[in-house]
């Protein structure tokens, strides 16, 4: 064993003698033929000592510091790959009108139930106003601050659902104002149409949101066939306008929300929000912005250029909203075992949220809507709307700024809404790269041209001196060291 380790280390003493004199060979000859600045130098015929040893550190720190640019380079390539610039307006003819959706802050609304409870089949023993009470625990699903009041007529509400066949659904539509006080008369520009028609575009359709029951209009969510109208004029005449009434309990405001959102997304808590009140006739200015990614970009991974495209993802269309309410609903899942009434199914096979799961879904609230869906990045071609709103007083002057509403018999419960864009032309914000490959190694050469004077040919030449010369080179010591 001893022997063994004596004779490896005498063979590995001999490798190590021959290749380094292989190495001075090499680099002598390198010195001798190169081309590049400043290496002829190093020639024993050039410089001697003290000198050469200077120069041999000015050569070291101009290569340390051609390495550091470099790097430096690389980084700002690598990391902050992005860069968001200001292109050429768009003109509102190619951007998409927004969906609009009304919801009431209030899924409760006391009239409703009693109405609603007048159509139920409540058997004898059960006490009615237990059961009225019992609808708030809708809240639960859509008002963060709820909490739980009395849990027998809790019960008695979830046990008089299960007797009718009632799902969550079906019930909160009941109890809650809907498109038919949202909504009573509809106008695009200064033509009046049916609010409740059949039509891909106008007309205004139930909906739900976070917030729970709404109306919506131009609502089209996850429809591969839809193709978005716009408007072609800008201001007040060019928009929506409809007439409604709050559809609030009696002697009771709570005001409603307007949500301005992407015709195919769902209207989640990242839409634009304005609240209108009854008496009022509110003006919404509504600014698009559209956003798109250049071939560069689009060629970068999904998490450097920090967007997707529906080509990325397994469905057809990829809608960021509509991944982050999967996302979500995923989370409710495996915490309530349900779907809550108010968010869309992504799977046939999970049930919905019972009344006795409200509980549960006000006890995470807060985890349900932090929950972090890192996979859900922003579209790489999207519009998005930003929204400016001002009101007037309809009652004050018994007056609205449209004439076709002149002849209107006005009360205290009743709005008018007008949504409109507030251009002619959009912004567009494009996102392109800050630096090509083409330009990262145009920038690499020019570092190592300005510190040593390197070009792509000393590389070659580098690499073959290192390579096939040591090769060489050490054969030759080889067979002068045996002779």
């Amino acid at each position: 064993m001893k022997l063994s380790l004596l004779k490896n280390k005498s063979e590995f003493l001999i490798f190590w003698k021959r290749f380094r004199l292989a190495l001075g060979d090499t680099f002598l000859e390198y010195a001798m033929r190169t081309k590049v600045s400043g290496i002829w130098l190093l020639r024993p015929t050039k410089t001697h000592g003290v000198t050469k040893y200077i120069w041999s550190s000015v050569l070291l720190s101009l290569f340390s510091l051609a390495v550091y640019l470099s790097l430096q380079l690389w980084l700002k390539f690598y990391s902050y790959p992005i860069l968001n610039t200001i292109a050429n307006d768009v003109a509102i003819t190619d951007v998409p009108f927004p969906g609009v959706t009304v919801c009431s802050p209030k899924v409760i609304n006391v009239d409703r139930v009693k109405r609603f409870m007048n159509k139920l089949n409540i058997p004898p023993g059960y006490d009615l106003q237990k059961i009225a009470e019992g609808f708030d625990y809708l809240n639960a699903f859509t008002d963060q601050t709820w909490l739980p009041t009395n849990t027998s007529s809790f019960n008695q509400t979830y046990q008089i659902l299960l007797l009718n066949n009632i799902t969550t659904y079906e019930a909160a539509v009941a109890v809650s104002a809907g498109c038919d006080d949202f909504v009573r008369r509809c106008f695009w520009g200064n033509e009046e149409f049916n609010c409740r028609q059949k039509n891909e575009y106008l007309s205004f359709v139930p909906t739900t949101s976070y917030l729970g029951p709404c109306c919506s209009f131009n609502f089209h969510p996850q429809n591969e066939s839809y193709v978005p109208f716009s408007s072609n004029t800008f201001g007040i005449d060019g928009g929506l306008s409809f007439i409604g009434v709050e559809g609030s309990e009696h002697d009771t405001s709570t005001g409603l929300i307007v949500l301005v959102h992407h015709p195919m997304d769902f209207a989640t808590e990242a839409a634009s929000s304005v609240t209108i009140t009854s008496n009022s006739e509110s003006f919404i200015e509504i600014s698009p912005t559209v956003q798109a990614a250049s071939t560069e970009v689009i060629e970068l991974p999904a998490k450097k250029r920090d967007c997707l495209t529906s080509d990325e993802v397994s469905g057809n269309i990829y809608r960021q909203a509509a991944c982050v309410l999967q996302c979500e609903s995923e989370t409710i899942l495996e915490k309530c075992h349900c779907n809550p009434y108010h968010l869309p199914k992504f799977s046939p096979d999970v049930r919905m949220c019972l009344l006795n799961d409200s509980e549960c879904y006000s006890r995470n609230f807060d985890n349900f809507k932090s929950v972090r869906c890192e996979n859900c990045l922003p579209n790489c071609h999207d519009v998005t709307y930003n929204t400016l709103a001002y009101k007037t007083d309809i009652l004050l002057h018994n007056y609205s700024v449209n004439h076709f509403h002149k002849r209107l018999n006005y009360s205290k419960d009743m709005f008018i809404v007008h949504l409109f864009l507030s251009r002619q032309v959009v912004p567009s914000i494009h996102k392109v790269t800050v630096m090509s490959w083409i330009g990262l190694l145009s920038d690499l050469g020019g570092v190592f041209n300005l510190c040593l004077g390197l070009s792509m040919i000393s590389v070659v030449e580098f690499v073959y001196y290192c390579t096939y010369r040591i090769k060489v080179n050490y054969k030759m010591r080889s067979v002068i060291m045996q002779s």
